[in-house]
């Protein structure tokens, strides 16, 4: 822990990611010009190492659930061209028509979509999130706060698990 006013080691990594952190949380402040950083009280540093943690843990889930799309990119026998365009967003219904997939595709029947690709929705355990696509009776919706996360689009809607933000 740095006392108010500590000069900062020569540049180590960790040292200026805790720092970055606790600066972001409003837990001290960084005056450049003097390459020193003030913090309050320990009472303070206690409650600003918690929340450290906190958005530490809820990075670390979004990451996670970005690792689980690129599994489910690789794994996906869908049309991979509208895979892409609703991870970042766009809405591709699809199928193209020249990835490996579409090539090597049999006809389906069109799903069941409740919302609409890119529309904002709300759910009372993740809270606000944007449809990023469909694949068959899957849903995923990437939560604000808690990043990826598939759903049954029958569930969905039988248990009214999402709603119009």
């Amino acid at each position: 822990m740095l006392a108010a006013g500590a000069e900062l080691p020569a540049r180590p990594a960790a040292t200026t990611a805790a720092l970055v952190r606790l600066v972001d949380l409003g837990a001290a402040v960084w005056e450049p010009s003097a390459a020193t950083c003030a913090g309050p009280a320990r009472s303070t540093s206690t409650a600003a190492v918690a929340a450290s943690e906190a958005e530490t843990r809820r990075e670390d889930e979004v990451e996670r659930s970005r690792l689980d799309m690129m599994r489910r990119y690789a794994e996906h026998t869908g049309c991979r061209r509208s895979f892409l365009l609703s991870y970042f967003g766009q809405a591709y219904p699809g199928p193209c028509g020249n990835c490996d997939n579409d090539l090597a595709a049999t006809t389906e029947e069109p799903a069941l979509e409740p919302f609409a690709v890119g529309e904002r929705v709300t759910s009372e355990r993740w809270g606000e999130g944007t449809v990023q696509r469909y694949d068959g009776d899957q849903l995923t919706v990437l939560f604000d706060e808690h990043g990826y996360r598939d759903l049954l689009v029958p569930l969905v809607v039988e248990r009214q698990l999402l709603r119009r933000a």
